[in-house]
């Protein structure tokens, strides 16, 4: 892929990976679920499944009290990496810092998503989550 080219779709994904990562103040749950395909293949260490978009949007604060649980904030992206596998298909690994609120090193998470590219927008078709995160 030619460096604009890729220049162009790093830009393209950060942008869409920003609409995932609402502000603690202006959680917009459905504005960040729009970005899923419905239903999308989620996976982690205890395998693969379908989940529809309502599942995930009522999966939400859960995951926010896990954090809060965990004793971390909400994490924000530090890197990515993408590939285009094709025209329709591209393939993200992210890393992403959660901060300890009681200080310390911020816990690096890592999850990787395949998105649907229709030429205007992505929708995430595949959610991959690396590790769980510490004492949840």
């Amino acid at each position: 892929m030619p460096e604009a080219a890729t220049v162009a779709l790093d830009t393209r994904v950060r942008r869409f990976l920003a609409g995932l990562t609402p502000d603690a103040d202006s959680v917009d749950a459905h504005a960040v679920g729009a970005r899923f395909a419905d239903p999308f293949l989620l996976a982690d260490e205890t395998g693969a499944r379908p989940v529809s978009r309502a599942a995930f949007l009522a999966a939400l604060p859960r995951r926010e009290r896990l954090f809060a649980d965990a004793g971390l904030g909400p994490a924000a992206l530090a890197e990515i990496t993408c590939h285009r596998l094709d025209d329709r298909y591209v393939l993200v690994r992210t890393d992403w810092d959660a901060p300890r609120v009681d200080g310390g090193a911020p816990v690096r998470l890592a999850s990787s998503y395949l998105l649907h590219d229709d030429g205007e927008r992505f929708r995430v078709v595949l959610y991959l989550n690396h590790q769980g995160l510490p004492g949840a």
